[in-house]
C-alpha cells in the first residue's frame, strides 16, 4: 500500500484532484504542478508556484506563493509577494527545557514514540504577514513573527523578531536595514488602505502606484 501510495502516477492523480477541488471552490486562483494547500483559506487572483506547500494558512487577495515555498499556519495578506524557496512558520521547540524533543511535550507524533497525553509547549503560533509584503528568495520567517504592511525581507533573511510596517530588513537574523518612506507617509499609507480599493480603483491610479510623488499628492 505504502509504495502505491508513493507512486509518481497516483501523487500526480492526488495533486490533480486536490487542484480541481481547489479551483472549484476559488474561482480565478491558479495552482501549478504538485502545488498543494491543505486547510487553507483562499482569496482571488491567488497563484501557487510549481511545489509550493500551505498548511492551515490564509492568503489574501492577489497574493502568490513562489515555487518551493512552503507556508504554515499563517494569515498573509493581500497583494503580498513570497518568493521561491521560502519557509514562513516552520514550528517552535523549547530551548529553555532539558531537552528539545518533541517526545517530551507533544501529541502530534511528528516523531516516535509518542508519551504525553497533552500538549506542553505551542509548536506552532500563527505567523501574521500584512498586506503588501514581499518575501524574497530563500528567506525564513520564525513562527509567530508579525510582518507588517509593505514591509520588504531580503534574500536569504531569518527573521526572529517582528518587522515594522514599510521597514527593509535582511540579515541572519534580520535587522533594519531602512524604511521605504518617511514616518509621514507611511502613516498616509495605512490610512489609505489603497490594498482594500476595487479593481476599478486600482486601475485608475496605475500612474500613482508607480510614482510615489503623485501618490501622495492625489491621496
Amino acid at each position: 500500500m505504502e509504495m502505491l501510495l508513493k507512486n509518481p502516477l497516483t501523487m500526480w492523480l492526488r495533486w490533480l484532484i486536490k487542484a480541481f477541488l481547489l479551483h472549484l471552490r476559488y474561482r480565478r486562483i491558479t495552482v501549478e504542478y504538485m502545488a498543494d494547500a491543505q486547510h487553507v483559506l483562499l482569496g482571488r487572483y491567488n497563484t501557487l508556484r510549481k511545489y509550493s506547500r500551505l498548511r492551515n494558512a490564509r492568503l489574501g487577495d492577489y497574493s502568490y506563493v513562489g515555487r518551493e515555498s512552503q507556508v504554515y499556519e499563517a494569515e498573509v495578506g493581500k497583494f503580498t509577494c513570497i518568493g521561491p524557496h521560502v519557509t514562513i512558520g516552520p514550528g517552535e521547540h523549547p530551548t529553555d527545557r532539558i531537552s528539545i524533543h518533541p517526545m517530551f511535550y507533544s501529541t502530534i507524533g511528528q516523531s516516535n514514540p509518542v508519551i504525553v497525553e497533552q500538549n506542553g509547549f505551542e509548536e506552532m503560533p500563527i505567523t501574521k504577514i500584512g498586506h503588501d509584503v514581499w518575501i524574497a528568495q530563500g528567506a525564513i520567517v520564525r513562527s509567530g513573527v508579525t510582518i507588517g504592511n509593505g514591509a520588504i525581507v531580503a534574500a536569504g533573511a531569518v527573521v526572529v523578531s517582528d518587522v515594522p510596517a514599510y521597514a527593509i530588513v535582511g540579515g541572519v537574523p534580520a535587522q533594519l536595514i531602512r524604511y521605504r518612506f518617511d514616518e509621514a507617509q507611511r502613516q498616509k499609507l495605512q490610512e489609505v488602505q489603497w490594498w482594500n480599493w476595487s479593481e476599478a480603483e486600482l486601475r485608475s491610479a496605475v500612474a500613482e502606484m508607480n510614482e510615489p510623488d503623485l501618490f501622495f499628492k492625489r491621496f
